[in-house]
């Protein structure tokens, strides 16, 4: 666990970045509290809260998918978008945000792979073991007019974390970008505030340009941590189904060709894990 120490972020200095650096279209309210049991539980039950940013230093019950726990260490970026999007952004939403990620940590010279549906994984420069680096929980609720109200949350880890000595291929314990570059254990002042409004706004341009933008599948796949490899897709009913990883197709369904006939089949939903 990590003993830095990460001045709390600055709410004016999050307006002022908004203002002077977004290129997303969407007008955006941005919000800070301090501590909250969920960024996400908090804009969820707050329909009316649309097109707002919550920031938070600390969750005291933060989830991230299949209920797990999301537990943050001081110095972590925590924030929720509250949004209103048509039915038909959906299906591949965490994705995109997924790949957005990914090229704001490049911008950052940080290379990471996407680990669907939900996660962004990097890889310590000195050991080699590959770990979470961010975390992805998209929530949705019918609204109106084949539109849904829409909370995506965003977990980033920034400190560092201690890496279990034993590597599992599948399971990835936390890891913070202290541990990727030196710059973050003692980030400049602003910086962690430029970078969480960096992945906000590209975060809302994939949104807004999504319609625009159908190379999601070869995009998203380059980053696939595990195509090409064998795999274990655990589907919603304990079913497991054996084969090779293929990457996203068009909709964000998961394509595994199946070990048992060869045939590729997607799946909309499930666990995947590689296999030894």
């Amino acid at each position: 666990m990590s003993n830095l120490t990460y001045p709390p972020l600055q709410l004016a200095r999050l307006q002022n970045g908004w203002s002077t650096h977004s290129q997303a279209t969407t007008p955006l309210g941005i919000q800070y509290v301090a501590e909250c049991e969920s960024t996400n539980a908090q804009l969820y039950s707050s329909t009316r809260q649309h097109n707002t940013l919550l920031v938070t230093e600390r969750q005291s019950h933060g989830k991230g998918q299949f209920e797990r726990a999301w537990v943050s260490v001081a110095g972590d970026l925590i924030f929720s978008l509250g949004l209103t999007l048509p039915l038909a952004q959906l299906p591949a939403l965490s994705l995109r945000i997924g790949l957005a990620l990914t090229q704001v940590f490049a911008q950052h010279s940080l290379s990471t792979q996407l680990k669907w549906a939900n996660d962004v994984i990097a890889q310590h420069p000195d050991t080699g073991q590959r770990g979470k680096l961010a975390g992805i929980l998209v929530q949705s609720q019918p609204a109106h007019h084949g539109h849904a109200w829409v909370v995506i949350g965003v977990g980033v880890n920034v400190a560092p974390r201690l890496l279990p000595q034993q590597i599992n291929a599948s399971a990835f314990a936390p890891i913070g970008l202290a541990q990727l570059a030196p710059q973050w254990s003692t980030p400049e002042a602003g910086a962690r505030e430029a970078l969480l409004i960096a992945l906000v706004d590209t975060i809302l341009v994939h949104i807004e340009t999504a319609a625009l933008n159908q190379d999601l599948p070869k995009l998203w796949n380059a980053h696939d941590i595990w195509r090409g490899q064998a795999v274990t897709l655990t589907d919603p009913q304990g079913a497991e189904h054996h084969g090779t990883a293929a990457g996203i197709a068009p909709s964000g369904a998961y394509q595994v060709k199946l070990d048992s006939n060869g045939t590729l089949k997607a799946f909309v939903s499930g666990q995947l894990r590689a296999r030894s």
